[in-house]
């Protein structure tokens, strides 16, 4: 039959005091410590997925930049096309105002020194015209000779105006 005697008792509370010891000085401080790493270690997970996340929206807040900078410069390069182009026709109008001015100022310069060098001839020719004169007068004496002379003049001066 089964005998209990005093050893078997007296271990089997040892076991049961061994076992209660060991529950609550190296059990619960190891769960403790267990549980603190597993909250240590889901704490930096959950950080790093927020840390993820922020750098996700840094990224699409840098790629709309981007795209928008894109824009703007090709809004700014239109523009100073547009710019340059407007200030290409004005300098062109300008240029082209200008050659009309001394063009038309040079045509009206070629008509004065024209009509200069007109009266200037004319000028000459009435000189020569009464040198010859004189000296026909001095070899022919008479009032036939003025009255010659006189309507000579007279239709030369109808000719010019």
């Amino acid at each position: 039959m089964l005998r209990i005697d005093w050893n078997l008792l007296f271990t089997i509370i040892n076991l049961l005091l061994l076992f209660v010891l060991m529950r609550i000085f190296l059990f619960k401080p190891v769960q403790k410590i267990i549980a603190a790493r597993q909250e240590e270690a889901d704490r930096r997970f959950k950080e790093a997925d927020e840390s993820k996340q922020e750098a996700e929206e840094l990224k699409q807040q840098y790629e709309a930049s981007l795209a928008n900078a894109e824009e703007e410069k090709k809004q700014v390069l239109l523009e100073a096309r547009k710019s340059a182009d407007a200030e290409y026709k004005r300098i062109v109008s300008a240029a082209e105002s200008a050659a009309s001015k001394v063009k038309s100022d040079a045509a009206r310069e070629a008509e004065n020194q024209k009509a200069q060098i007109l009266k200037k001839a004319e000028k000459e020719i009435t000189d020569m015209v009464v040198d010859a004169t004189i000296k026909v007068v001095a070899e022919k004496k008479g009032a036939a000779v003025d009255s010659a002379l006189y309507d000579k003049f007279l239709d030369k001066a109808g000719d010019e105006s």
